[in-house]
């Protein structure tokens, strides 16, 4: 166990560990589960998961981005599933960075309790159909006049949007020459001129809920604004998928955990002999966990320790590379030693492959940035405020 986590810390992987246990991993339904699983939802709410990064004074647990990194690798390691793991993660993250970080006392009072209970569930509502998140292809507007604005738009492929109660919605408020000037607004679902569209239909990542709003003459008071107005790209969503990246290496470390305790049992039941190749090649994978694990650590408590780190993006882009590396032993020593692969061991598989190829796109940019910083003479020394 790396020496970075308190007692706390490994009490709070013990509760999630049984938890996962008990409430996920015993449901087989759940890869092929087309409704959200709401009761999953309300006991996460009860035992105070979904408050874990929010503090005690709100109702939540008090934990920092290093808890939810943890417990997240627990989730996913004896829950063995991907898709409830990220709808969590995306609520815990939405909760803590946005609106702990950005809100004003006023809206701290209003959401934070709702959220730490899980009488609301949080939903970032950034891309767009046929934009992605790209700034300069967003389109969602908001026009201000008299202390109210109202928003035009559709915002899509949202992490639980169809559970979620409250949005976070940025839109274009203004221009800076050619640049588009983004404000972030505190959305209840209930707010007239919001709609949501049907649930998207995924093979993938079930039963995470995904879908899309429509925002037509959607009018909010200026009090529902979150941070600074005109800079909400820059302070908030730019930042925010480097903090999902980080906290999502927990996933992915609890993910290949199951991955490889899913091989042993196969080697096991299928009577292989462990010969020198694949105790050398089982060794290597052991030893990536152990590394990965600790970079996961590492990253979440560079994001706990507000300072600038050099080496942030350089961990989030080799836990990346390290991860594909870790995938391809799996599939050579399957293939080596004859392994039939069981379908459980399938779709962990194949979850792990979606969720690190996640924001590849954006991971080939960040190395790039890397590169031309070096050659350039200079070194970025970035991480996203908390």
């Amino acid at each position: 166990m790396a020496t970075i986590l308190t007692q706390e810390h490994i009490v709070l992987q013990r509760k999630i560990d049984r938890f996962a246990r008990q409430h996920i991993g015993n449901r087989d339904d759940l890869p092929s589960l087309e409704e959200f699983p709401q009761d999953i939802w309300n006991k996460m709410g009860k035992q105070g998961l979904l408050g874990l990064g929010i503090p005690k004074e709100y109702g939540g647990l008090g934990g920092n981005y290093l808890s939810i990194a943890t417990a997240g690798e627990a989730l996913m390691r004896s829950g063995h599933n991907m898709g409830i793991a990220i709808s969590w993660l995306t609520h815990c993250a939405v909760s803590r960075f946005l609106i702990l970080g950005f809100g004003t006392p006023e809206q701290h009072d209003t959401y934070l309790q709702e959220l730490a209970g899980g009488k609301i569930t949080a939903s970032i509502a950034v891309s767009e159909p046929g934009s992605g998140a790209h700034p300069k292809r967003l389109q969602t507007i908001a026009y201000h006049r008299g202390g109210i604005y109202t928003l035009q738009g559709e915002k899509s492929y949202l992490t639980n949007g169809p559970i979620a109660d409250l949005f976070i919605v940025f839109a274009t408020t203004g221009m800076d020459g050619e640049r588009k000037l983004f404000t972030a607004f505190l959305v209840p679902t209930n707010t007239k001129g919001l709609c949501k569209t049907e649930p998207m239909k995924l093979e993938f990542l079930k039963p995470s809920a995904h879908g899309g709003i429509i925002l037509c003459d959607c009018a909010v008071p200026t009090s529902s604004i979150l941070g600074a107005e005109g800079s909400g790209y820059d302070d908030m969503a730019k930042p925010f998928r480097e903090v999902e990246d980080a906290l999502m290496m927990g996933l992915l470390v609890g993910g290949m955990s199951r991955q490889q305790e899913l091989l042993l049992n196969l080697v096991t039941r299928q009577g292989h002999v462990p010969t020198d190749e694949l105790k050398t090649t089982v060794g290597e994978l052991q030893a990536i966990v152990h590394t990965l694990r600790i970079m996961s650590y590492e990253t979440a408590s560079m994001l706990d320790s507000n300072a600038s780190h050099p080496e942030f993006l350089s961990l989030i882009i080799s836990f990346r590379n390290l991860s594909k590396q870790f995938q391809d032993l799996i599939e050579n020593v399957l293939t080596q030693q004859g392994i039939e692969k069981d379908p459980e061991l399938q779709r962990t598989t194949n979850e792990l492959a979606l969720g690190i190829e996640m924001s590849k796109n954006i991971a080939l940019m960040k190395q790039q940035r890397l590169g031309a910083e070096l050659l350039s003479g200079k070194e970025s020394d970035e991480v996203p405020a908390t």
